[in-house]
């Protein structure tokens, strides 16, 4: 299911074309009126030009000249996730991809995307980049190119509060839950390789494994600090976060190797949004503070 948020400069495009659309028919009532409608017709060709020059450079490095499409997993609070009328998407993820487009002079097109095939989604060319909380691993740095990072995280475990879990270690003889193919669900995995003796309970989506340890059927919940506390809700206070991984995961945008021009466009645009304020604001208004983002925009540099 595609998602489009259409920016107002594109809603008066239309109606600038709609108007423009009626003034033909008519143009040839009188003298005066064909003269102002060839001199605006002429305007609108040279504008038409611009329109495809600009098209043009853009196609270099979207699927469709003109807009950026984002593949999205709309599912994942305070990040992106679906306004109250279960259709608009909102979130801090869905904020960054509108001010990226506006500063690269595109459309957004959101194209909603299950976490599980959102990486062969934009290898197969179904949207041209991802924006949906990938955290930077060294797997994902070899099979695709991925932005600077834009957001500090790093994965935490959530237990009640008259839990006894004070550590990962702690895990042991429990049961946790994770979201599926996610950076929690991996580290999990290694420790288990490691030694770890935890039940593992995998879910599709991060909300099925909040929904678990609210109802009592999970002891812990593996997942990344930017989204720990809004999953809880109303019940946040009955809960705790007692561990972090000392391990940095940062966030990137994700992108298919071979699109260098794009990765160049998608920095430079990242860049200006740490640089006019965009990035710090939108940090606060989501996670109440700037500590997120700190320090990441001397990572933006384009060589």
């Amino acid at each position: 299911m595609k998602k489009r948020i259409l920016s107002a400069a594109l809603a008066a495009m239309m109606a600038t074309a709609m108007l423009s659309g009626c003034g033909s028919s008519s143009s040839t009532a009188s003298g005066t009126e064909e003269t102002v409608e060839t001199e605006g017709t002429a305007d609108t060709q040279e504008e038409a030009a611009e329109t495809e020059e600009g098209s043009e450079e853009s196609s270099e490095y979207t699927l469709e000249s003109g807009v950026l499409m984002v593949g999205m997993e709309i599912g994942y609070p305070p990040m992106e996730y679906f306004d109250e009328d279960g259709a608009t998407p909102i979130g801090f993820d869905v904020e960054v991809a509108t001010a990226l487009a506006e500063v690269l002079g595109l459309e957004l097109e959101i194209v909603d995307t299950a976490w599980d095939g959102i990486f062969a989604g934009v290898t197969t060319d179904k949207y041209d980049c991802i924006i949906s909380s990938v955290s930077y691993t060294e797997e994902r740095n070899n099979n695709y190119l991925l932005s600077s990072p834009y957001v500090a995280n790093a994965p935490v475990i959530v237990v009640p509060n008259d839990s006894d879990i004070a550590d990962i270690m702690d895990l042991e003889g429990k049961s946790v839950a994770v979201q599926m193919e996610t950076t929690a669900d991996y580290l999990i995995q290694e420790y288990i390789e490691e030694g770890l003796d935890t039940d593992l309970r995998q879910y599709e989506k991060v909300i099925n494994a909040f929904d678990e340890i609210k109802a009592g059927r999970v002891e812990a919940v593996c997942t990344d600090s930017v989204v720990a506390s809004y999953y809880l809700g109303d019940a946040a206070s009955e809960y705790k976060t007692v561990w972090q991984s000392e391990e940095k995961e940062p966030i990137v945008i994700c992108m298919k190797q071979g699109n260098e021009a794009l990765y160049e466009k998608i920095n430079e645009g990242m860049a200006e949004l740490f640089e006019n304020g965009t990035m710090a604001e939108l940090a606060v208004k989501y996670f109440g503070t700037e500590d997120v983002i700190e320090g990441l925009a001397e990572g933006f540099t384009v060589e």
